[in-house]
């Protein structure tokens, strides 16, 4: 790993899979705190951009000498300063550990030098797994303020919620920096991610069966569940409020602007596009007309597949950071669970083409899944949506579309060879 200093650091960077600006040109790198835990090095980095963008933070462990800084002396002692509460000093501030679990922890469970591994799977953080029993998350992309994983996980543990693996406690960065650092949960053995297990079953069938949908019934009924323990208003900052005319009308602005980005951004690459921006601008400003309905609250925010766990016949929700390209602000704000539910739908199109692509016979997958996953959502949070049903099928279909437009920027931008399917999936809606 070189140094971030040096010169061919930037092009290290850009290579990590959880830096965020790969596509725009590195000013200068900082190290404007650090951390010594013997001997690795917790380094808050601070990047800058030449075309305007606003710089960013990134968490950086590093041992001299060393390309791979997480070993399992690393781990555990980054683990003992949450496990232990530790406050140590920094730089240019502290890192201080939270213990914020109960009696009976796994915390305390733990040998005094656990087993330790690192999980492969994750782009955007970096997660240890210590004795089988605890997952720490350290979290790369640092923002000032309190991380909504750390946030979130203690207002649903405060309000009972059991659908969501156990918080355990917190690493966060003061002084300079003033973010979380780390989030540590309950480990549970899964019997699989849900995009894993419903990509299987769309592989083997063309259509989804009465045991799958029965099974994407519960999912929906879970979110519903979470939505309505997030729908509690003992905290102003996550009680819910109603949807007005004002949200709508700002709801449409920030997509018609959204609707420009991808169109100046994948036009070029995607045939047909831009003929098509007339009727989808149409279909954007319905929303601004709706009737209101239902309620803003808090939610998930970046809900899809690949949040959720099968785990001992029953489905849990994690990973309530929210989309980390967003700052803290816009991933708090207050939206109608219809958000939650469209990032649900979508990933059931993502994994009916993914099917497809892994050379499944064509079939109906996702429609019979979606409506199956809002009969179950329906069946624990109608009360959560509009009464009017056209006006939430326009609300519902304005985030739908808000999702797919937001994927084919990502998919240019960073999969290039999964492009048609958010591409695919848009003009089929318009043709």
């Amino acid at each position: 790993m070189p140094q971030p200093e040096s010169a061919d650091f930037a092009a290290w960077l850009k290579r990590q899979r959880w830096f965020g600006g790969k596509e725009a040109e590195i000013a200068r790198v900082r190290v404007v705190d650090e951390a010594r835990l013997g001997g690795l090095s917790l380094l808050a980095l601070e990047v800058s951009y030449r075309e305007g963008r606003p710089a960013e933070l990134y968490l950086l462990p590093q041992r001299p000498g060393s390309e791979e800084a997480l070993d399992e002396e690393s781990g555990r002692a980054i683990l003992e300063v949450l496990r232990r509460g530790l406050c140590l000093r920094t730089r240019a501030g502290r890192l201080r550990g939270e213990r914020l679990d109960g009696p009976e922890s796994a915390l305390d469970a733990l040998p005094e030098r656990p087993a330790v591994r690192q999980l492969s799977s994750e782009q955007s953080n970096t997660s240890l797994v210590f004795g089988e029993a605890v997952i720490l998350k350290l979290i790369r992309k640092l923002q000032r303020g309190k991380n909504p994983e750390l946030e979130m996980g203690e207002v649903l543990a405060r309000r009972g919620f059991r659908g969501a693996p156990a918080l355990l406690g917190a690493l966060s960065l003061e002084g300079e920096v003033e973010a979380t650092a780390g989030v540590a949960h309950r480990f549970l053995q899964v019997d699989a991610d849900g995009w894993s297990y419903v990509l299987e079953a769309f592989t083997r069938d063309p259509a989804p069966g009465a045991a799958l949908l029965g099974e994407i019934r519960e999912l929906g009924a879970r979110v519903g569940e979470l939505h309505m323990a997030l729908a509690d208003p003992d905290d102003p900052a996550f009680a819910p409020e109603p949807i007005r005319a004002s949200d709508l009308r700002r709801w449409t602005e920030s997509l018609l602007g959204d609707l420009e980005e991808t169109l100046r951004l994948a036009a070029a690459k995607v045939p047909g596009l831009s003929a098509r921006a007339g009727r989808l601008r149409e279909r954007i400003r319905r929303l601004a007309t709706a009737a209101p309905g239902g309620v803003r609250l808090r939610q998930h925010g970046d809900l899809h597949l690949g949040q959720v766990l099968r785990c001992s016949g029953r489905w849990l929700i994690f990973d309530f950071e929210g989309e980390p390209a967003r700052t803290l602000a816009e991933r708090r704000e207050k939206h109608s669970p219809c958000k939650d539910i469209a990032g649900m739908l979508r990933s059931f199109s993502y994994a009916a083409a993914a099917a497809e692509r892994r050379g499944a016979v064509p079939g109906d997958r996702a429609g019979p899944a979606g409506k199956a996953f809002l009969e179950g959502y329906r069946s624990t949070a109608r009360a959560l949506l509009p009464e009017d049903e056209e006006a939430g099928r326009i609300l519902l279909d304005s985030l739908v579309l808000e999702k797919l437009l937001y994927e084919l920027r990502y998919e240019v931008g960073h999969r290039p060879d999964w492009v048609e399917i958010p591409a695919r999936d848009l003009l089929r809606e318009e043709a």
